[in-house]
Formats: C-alpha cells, sequence, structure tokens
C-alpha cells in the first residue's frame, strides 16, 4: 500500500516536487566556475570541449586563441569517449562559451537517473510478508537519499563523465532485472543498449553491472542461462560499443596505450591503511553508519531481487579493490556507492513502514511524523548545499589566470608550473600551454608502479625547452629540496604576494 501517500494523484504530485526541487538545488549558483569539486577533473572536460567548439572557426575569436586552444584539445589524453565534452562543445555553438552549459547537462542526467533508481528501488522493496506492499514508500525514501544527499548534488554538478555513467548503471541495472524477471526479448535488448551505453561512458561501469548479470545468470541456471538466446543478445550488446572503442584506441590510433600506466596496485591490499582510509572515504560520502545500515538492507531484499544487489555491491568492492590507490585518494570513484546505499536502504524503509501501518490507531500519527520528518530532512540537506556552494566564489580565479597569462605572454611556448588544479587553471584562464611538475604525490605513485625518478635530473630535463617555471603551490616543494635549493640561484621574472605567485626564469638552469 501507500501508507503516506494514500493515493496515486498524490504519489505523482510528490515526485514531480521532488525532481523540480533537485533541479532547483543543483542549478544554484550556476555560473560559478568549475572549482568547487575536483577542479583538476572538470577543466580536463572544460579544456577539451574548448577545443573541440574553437575548431569550428566561432566568430569574434581571435586566431591564437583558437591556435591554442585546438592545440591543448589536442594535447590531453584520452581516457573516455568525449560524450560530454562532444555535447557541451556542440551547445557552445547555439548559445556561446559558458561553462555552466556542462553543469546543466551533469545535474540532469543525475536526476533523470532518479527515475531509473525509483522504478527499480520499488522492486526490490516490496515485502513477501506483507502482501499490500507496493515498495513505493522505500523507493521514494531511497529517491531522497540519491536525490539530495550533499555529497551526491556537489558531485553531480561536475563536469566529468561520472554523472551520466551513474545514470546509464541504474538504467542498466533496472532494465537486467526487468530482463530476467520477465525473460522478454524486449528487456533483453533494452538491458543490453543500457548496459553498454554505461560502460562505454566510462568503462569502470563495467564492474557493478557485469557482476550484477553474472548472479542474475547464476540465479536463474548456468545451464538454463546458457541455453537462453536473450542471455548472449545481452552480453555481446553490452560488450560491443567499448570493446570496438578499445579496440580501437589500443591498436588503430593508439591513443589508449597510456591509459594502464599507474593503475594497478595489488601490494596495498597488504596494508591495513588501505582499509581504513577506504571506511574514511566511505565516511565522508554516505556516513558509514549508513552504509552499514544499506549492506544489512541486502538481506532483506525479497529473493528475486537478492542475487541483483549483491551482483552490484560485490561489483563495487572489485572496482575498489582493483583501483585501489584510486579508491583512497579520489573520492568522486565511489560516486556510484551512492545509488547502491540508496536502493538497499529501500526494503528497510520498506519493511518499517509497512510493520508501523500494521499497528491499530497508528496510522495518521505516523503519517504526519514520517511527512514532517522527512521534509525536515530534505530541508536540512538542502540548507547545507546552500551555504556550501555559497561558501566561496570562484570567479575572481579567473581574472587572476587570466592577468597571469597576459604576464606570462600569449604563444611563448609551453611553461613549467607547479600551480593549482596540474596547471589547469592557467592553461584555461591564462592561455598556456602548460606541463605540470610533480608534487610528492605524482612521485610517490611513479615509485608504487616500478619507476625510478630523480627529481633534479628530471626538472632539468623538462626545463630544458621552457622559458618559465610557474609556482603557485610553494607548499608542494616541501619534500623537494633539491628543487628548492635549484630555484634559489634562478632569477625570478615575476612575483605576487595577493595570490602568492613565483615566476622563475629557467634561461639560468644549468
Amino acid at each position: 500500500m501507500n501508507w503516506f501517500f494514500g493515493s496515486r494523484k498524490s504519489l505523482y504530485a510528490t515526485l514531480v516536487v521532488v525532481f523540480l526541487l533537485a533541479i532547483g538545488i543543483r542549478f544554484y549558483d550556476l555560473t560559478d566556475l568549475p572549482l568547487d569539486v575536483h577542479g583538476p577533473r572538470q577543466l580536463f572536460s572544460a579544456l577539451k570541449a574548448r577545443g573541440m567548439y574553437y575548431s569550428t572557426n566561432p566568430a569574434g575569436v581571435p586566431a591564437w586563441q583558437s591556435e591554442v586552444a585546438i592545440r591543448q584539445w589536442q594535447n590531453l589524453a584520452t581516457i573516455e569517449p568525449p560524450i560530454m565534452e562532444v555535447l557541451v562543445a556542440g551547445t557552445y555553438l547555439i548559445f556561446g562559451e559558458h561553462l555552466w552549459i556542462a553543469r546543466i547537462y551533469s545535474s540532469l542526467f543525475w536526476v533523470a537517473g532518479g527515475i531509473f533508481l525509483f522504478l527499480l528501488a520499488k522492486d526490490l522493496a516490496k515485502r513477501d510478508g506483507f502482501p499490500a506492499s507496493r515498495g513505493t514508500n522505500g523507493a521514494v525514501v531511497a529517491l531522497l537519499f540519491y536525490l539530495f544527499l550533499p555529497y551526491g548534488v556537489l558531485l553531480s554538478r561536475s563536469f566529468q563523465p561520472d554523472p551520466l555513467m551513474v545514470t546509464m548503471i541504474l538504467a542498466g541495472a533496472w532494465a537486467s532485472f526487468r530482463w530476467r524477471e520477465t525473460g522478454k526479448w524486449k528487456w533483453a535488448i533494452a538491458a543490453g543498449l543500457t548496459n553498454g551505453l554505461a560502460i562505454f561512458v566510462k568503462n569502470v561501469a563495467v564492474f557493478p553491472l557485469a557482476f550484477a548479470c553474472l548472479a542474475l545468470v547464476l540465479e536463474y541456471g548456468i545451464k538454463e542461462s546458457v541455453k537462453d538466446k536473450t542471455t548472449w543478445v545481452v552480453a555481446g550488446l553490452s560488450a560491443l560499443p567499448t570493446a570496438l572503442y578499445t579496440g580501437y584506441g589500443l591498436f588503430v590510433a593508439g591513443f589508449l596505450g597510456q591509459q594502464f600506466i599507474n593503475r594497478f596496485f595489488p601490494q596495498m591490499w597488504e596494508t591495513l591503511s588501505f582499509y581504513l582510509r577506504w571506511k574514511e572515504m566511505i565516511d565522508g560520502i554516505t556516513g558509514f553508519g549508513v552504509f552499514a545500515l544499506a549492506l544489512v538492507g541486502i538481506f532483506t531484499i525479497r529473493r528475486r531481487g537478492f542475487a541483483l544487489m549483491l551482483g552490484l555491491w560485490v561489483g563495487y568492492f572489485v572496482y575498489g579493490m582493483t583501483f585501489a590507490y584510486h579508491t583512497i585518494t579520489h573520492d568522486y570513484y565511489h560516486l556510484m556507492l551512492i545509488p547502491l546505499v540508496a536502493i538497499s536502504l529501500a526494503p528497510v524503509v520498506e519493511t518499517l513502514v509497512e510493520t508501523i501501518s500494521n499497528i491499530r490507531g497508528s496510522l495518521i500519527p505516523a503519517r504526519i511524523l514520517f511527512g514532517l520528518a522527512t521534509i525536515l530532512v530534505v530541508s536540512i540537506q538542502m540548507w547545507n548545499v546552500r551555504v556550501e556552494l555559497i561558501r566561496e566564489d570562484w570567479r575572481p580565479e579567473a581574472q587572476f589566470w587570466a592577468m597571469l597569462g597576459e604576464k606570462l605572454g600569449y604563444n611563448q611556448g609551453p611553461v613549467l608550473a607547479l600551480a593549482h588544479d596540474y596547471g589547469g587553471r592557467l592553461a584555461y584562464w591564462g592561455w598556456q600551454d602548460v606541463e605540470s611538475w610533480y608534487s610528492i604525490g605524482d612521485v610517490e605513485i611513479r615509485e608504487m608502479g616500478g619507476q625510478e625518478i630523480n627529481l633534479l635530473d628530471r626538472f632539468k630535463a623538462q626545463a630544458s625547452d621552457k622559458r618559465y617555471f610557474v609556482v603557485t603551490k610553494a607548499n608542494k616543494l616541501g619534500d623537494q629540496p633539491e628543487i628548492q635549493l635549484l630555484l634559489t640561484k634562478l632569477p625570478v621574472f615575476a612575483k605576487g604576494d595577493t595570490y602568492n605567485y613565483v615566476i622563475y626564469d629557467l634561461q639560468g638552469i644549468k
């Protein structure tokens, strides 16, 4: 039963309001610069989109800017298919270059994912012990968690493929569940296409989706699944797009050859600190108590949904182990955790709601308390997000980096930099070709991968064909005394106290 909503109309009205609020909070402070979360990754996509746009020779753009923008784009590594970048660049052709356009796309993709999450959570939250249960109450709570968790709101606005990937994972998981429930061809094709698109958007989506489908196959029976033609259709459609893209990137164009370096560090599995830092990541995203409750919730899911959900969770853990270093250093690698926790909470909430509804005389007071508590929690979460968004105005950053770029001169060759966002700000607003100098973390990850780094020799090699070394993060040199000593012997071209930058003239290097 729709214990809280009472009727379909009230449910639909509630969902409309929820989705509008979810879009509204993500559009708050829309035009601020994309430096609030994961600036390096957002600027990576921003530089690509700008280069694509400028390659169309838009009116009013100086020739030198087009040249720099296109060169910056072409010099960037290719990882995932640039779906988001192409969408944004195409939209620039209509409305002009506005970075916040990417924020609109990411936000809408994430919110659209809530539709698939609600449908899947509703299917999985139905309680076998309560004949009147329709899963709606648990599904609504899961949807609220997914849409208004502060971390999720902030990350779902970012210019990177992850929000779209999460949405397609949800679409693929729901379609896969419907396929195994019904055995119908239309759902097999839908599952294959949505799984395939999710993995194509970002190939790490293969972990939850592959294990989810494997769990469904095992639950259905290996022999029966092998004989079932729909199984092969799902598998083929799921793998085909990324297989073609990866094959082309590795063996034809060659642009993916370097993307598997410094990715896998199984030696980290042997250290306790790895698991403790993973736990800290989870605690900062969903809260470890909620995470633990969600794990319990897996075992309350009705039988037909248990295999799917267990597969999704196993996929997340295997994914975390595979990319061990990134698991404990890049919190956006855990973005898929949010829908997994949300869906796993749905049957717990549904059981609680149905139990309360069966207590005589408790229905009306419980509805009121439940409604007020839900409104209060969502309001607090939205307020927290608003406070976080207005905490810092990033717009003045564009002026500073533009000034720094002008001081360096345009089209004067690449500069070496130890600067914010791996030089991304200097590249985007300063119009500089930037080669980033190592931080100590960059050195450590390379040494973990078996490389030997002589910092002084490396610095001289990188500096040999460059005029300037730009430092805006001097604190990162604290663990590099040999580089600090070398810099004391170089002439200073320019420096500033307000933004604490130093530009060294590399012509004096020996």
